[in-house]
């Protein structure tokens, strides 16, 4: 598919997105399976070249191609008519033996066995030459792109919040080889991890935690350098207020990482999984319980170095975070973290397909004062007093402390930022809104941390993606650039990629589409020099 667009020559490049590209599927016994849960959906991965004008004219080119990344894993539903595998969400028979659902779930987290390339569902974050053991291109460290340098695009790979990641061309998105944590390192051993990973912006070593589960709950923080292909284990933790919870991302500083321990629970420590067979079911929210923060030394090999707790939330996407002297305490940091926040795990149950679609009784469920627990707000919070001291996970917690907190109006998710900002203090969030308008998310929103407003862009019948903000190679203010937006038109039945202008959050272009792009979570953009 092509497409032509006016005004974004400045951002030619690749811009990579994944989420689900269905649900439903007939099988081989004349019955129709569905997927419960969005974020169970079958993977689809979409690509989008954005081509500099030729001579002569005035607009840049949008080559568009996808590609299903989980053909093996569909055709075996086809022929049982079952997910047979760990999930996030998915419903299980109620009649099923306790003997078939310990034995599959077993073999889908601890055995990754004869599953192919394709095998797996594999779709929630995309990452652009991630540093994996093993890979060809291995050995020299990345471009630095720190100041706005393009990278050339070698290997594009898959993330999710299972420890299995797949690797797919960068042209054809075709299915390459499918790796799993072991592979990194033989102690992450766990079954769970987060989709978002992070990454150092100067040296490209990127950071992520593997969760074991079951008696006892063990985190280990690790690091894969982009130089040498090696993994280090950064910290081990267990024990003390350290449970097993679902934390779909984590927190990088210059100095540290960052995690903070969701009320987002798994009942257990994480062995009610076996039983559910999916993520959701074994989750427990208790008003009761405090979130924990655990602060890892990222630099000198301390583990770990603060503990922190406060009020319950869940969330699933921090934004930023940065270092700044410590108010209190001379020598030691205060660590600031912008992150969209919710006060239950509604958000969770609002994600199944038929509270979702909007022709079905369940979408009402999530209405008016009904969604109110649905929506974020957008929380800046501040760790005081962190040192370089190695502490015990049995000491005592600090207090994280809420600096403040948007209206649920102004509160973007899905966000996005100015990387050439990241661990750095940051002022503007971009994200998708929700105002209560629809099923689902309803709008774009670019978020003023530092007046607390925002200017938002809703239009009737129309469902906008995560907007990915790409910097003016020029710019010199944290706003100049714009962000790309891949948005369904409900009133056409069509999608179109959006361009806005970062500062003033107007359009300065669109690539028209024949076609509908489905709803997905995460992307990302790699420019071209």
């Amino acid at each position: 598919m092509g497409a032509k667009v006016a005004k974004i020559d400045m951002k030619r490049g690749i811009l990579y997105r994944t989420g689900p590209g269905g649900y439903q599927l007939a099988t081989s016994k004349d019955t129709t399976f569905s997927i419960s849960h969005w974020f169970d959906g079958f993977a689809q991965t979409h690509r989008f070249e954005l081509l500099p004008p030729t001579e002569g004219e005035n607009v840049t080119k949008v080559l568009y191609n996808s590609r299903h990344t989980s053909d093996e894993l569909v055709e075996k539903i086809r022929q049982t008519g079952d997910f047979a595998f760990t999930s996030f969400a998915q419903q299980r028979d109620p009649c099923e033996s306790f003997f078939k659902k310990v034995m599959s779930s077993y073999q889908a987290i601890r055995g990754q066995g004869k599953r192919g390339k394709s095998g797996f569902n594999v779709g929630v974050t995309v990452q652009a030459n991630m540093p994996v053991p093993g890979q060809p291109s291995q050995g020299s460290a990345p471009k630095d792109t720190s100041n706005g340098a393009s990278p050339e695009i070698e290997h594009i790979w898959l993330k999710t919040d299972y420890t299995s990641f797949q690797e797919v061309d960068p042209s054809t998105l075709e299915p390459i080889q499918i790796s799993h944590h072991p592979k990194l390192h033989p102690d992450l051993k766990g079954p769970f991890t987060g989709a978002h990973s992070q990454t150092d912006p100067v040296t490209g070593d990127w950071y992520n935690y593997n969760l074991d589960a079951g008696r006892q709950a063990t985190y280990r923080v690790f690091c894969v350098s982009a130089k040498t292909g090696k993994t280090e284990i950064l910290a081990t933790l267990s024990g003390g207020d350290i449970k097993a919870a679902y934390l779909h991302s984590m927190i990088l500083t210059e100095k540290y990482v960052v995690l903070c321990l969701f009320d987002a629970y798994f009942a257990k420590n994480g062995a009610k999984v076996l039983w559910t067979r999916n993520m959701m079911d074994a989750m427990e929210f208790d008003p009761k319980k405090k979130n924990v923060w655990l602060v890892i030394d990222r630099l000198h090999g301390q583990g770990l170095v603060g503990m922190f707790e406060s009020d319950p939330f869940f969330a699933f996407h921090p934004v930023n975070a940065w270092e700044q002297p410590s108010e209190t305490e001379p020598g030691k940091v205060d660590i600031i973290a912008d992150i969209p926040t919710y006060e239950n795990l509604d958000i969770l149950k609002r994600f199944y397909y038929d509270n979702m679609k909007a022709t079905s009784e369940g979408a009402r469920n999530f209405t008016g004062e009904k969604g109110e627990s649905s929506r974020p707000v957008l929380a800046r919070w501040k760790l005081p007093g962190v040192g370089s001291t190695k502490v015990a996970t049995t000491s005592k917690a600090g207090k994280a402390e809420c600096l403040f907190a948007s209206n649920k109006d102004d509160a973007p998710e899905l966000p996005t930022f100015n990387p050439l900002y990241a661990t750095k203090p940051s002022r503007y969030i971009y994200g998708v809104c929700d105002r209560g308008n629809s099923s689902f998310l309803d709008g774009l929103v670019k978020y003023d941390s530092q007046t607390n407003t925002s200017i938002a862009r809703v239009i009737h019948a129309q469902s906008p993606g995560e907007p990915i903000f790409l910097p003016d190679p020029e710019g010199v203010e944290e706003d100049d650039g714009v962000c790309l937006s891949v948005v369904l038109d409900g009133t056409k039945g069509k999608s179109h990629l959006l361009v806005l202008d970062a500062k003033s959050f107007e359009e300065i272009g669109r690539a028209e589409m024949d076609i509908v792009v489905p709803f997905g979570f995460h992307g990302t953009h790699v420019a071209k020099s």
